[in-house]
């Protein structure tokens, strides 16, 4: 007598759905596994503000809503440490997958307004790979409008000006980056004002604070999950 074949077991709709719901979980607890490197800033509110870039064109944090910012404070004359965070962001920004690279904001708001003219700051983006770029904004103003958006983010630019010379000597002598005095911040954290790099999210929230030793990748990864 012929062997019937095997009737295969279906799976009834309250498994299926268990299932389901499983890998569901499976993959948001994989997803919430990405975390930011950096210090921790909480999920204020990034003060705004309103200024001027390289292309002669008045930009705004709040404009920028939906994009992940990287932000940080520069001048042009510098030497050590401004172009390095700018060759490290220019850096992150091209290891980004291309879809994500729409949602990634790079601000450099300079503390040399007397200098860093617009034509300045269009000069010093050429320079540094980064005037063909639509998400790179070089900000300026005069003192009077930067000067309540360097306290807001904790900046000092005199310090951050004196303390180019002290590093390229502290790095000589000691082969890395000196520590430098740091300022208390929200939620009680200590911000460097030298070489900050706050990212902040697509809600206009500030995230996390790097260094200038943060190596790009490490930078590229914390903008794909705040761009995400």
């Amino acid at each position: 007598m012929p062997t019937r074949p095997a009737r295969r077991r279906r799976i009834g709709p309250t498994l299926a759905l268990v299932l389901v719901l499983g890998l569901a979980a499976l993959l948001a607890a994989c997803g919430g596994s990405r975390k930011l490197t950096g210090t921790d800033l909480g999920q204020e509110p990034a003060p705004d503000f309103t200024l001027t870039d390289q292309r002669g064109q008045t930009v705004s944090l709040s404009q920028l809503r939906g994009k992940a910012v990287a932000l940080t404070f520069i001048y042009t004359n510098c030497t050590d440490i401004c172009p390095l965070i700018t060759q490290h962001l220019r850096q992150a920004y091209e290891q980004l997958p291309a879809d994500a690279r729409q949602r990634v904001a790079l601000v450099a708001i300079t503390v040399d307004p007397a200098r860093d003219t617009p034509e300045v700051l269009q000069e010093y983006s050429e320079r540094h790979g980064l005037a063909e770029n639509p998400n790179w904004f070089a900000l300026t103003a005069d003192a009077a409008t930067l000067e309540p958006v360097w306290a807001s983010y904790y900046v000092d630019p005199g310090a951050m000006m004196a303390d180019d010379h002290a590093e390229t000597d502290a790095h000589d002598a000691h082969g890395e980056h000196a520590d430098h005095e740091a300022t208390p911040a929200a939620g009680g954290q200590q911000l460097t004002h030298t070489d900050a790099i706050f990212l902040i999210d697509r809600d206009g929230k500030w995230r996390v604070l790097l260094r200038s030793e943060t190596p790009p990748k490490e930078i590229a990864d914390d903008l794909a999950i705040l761009a995400g």
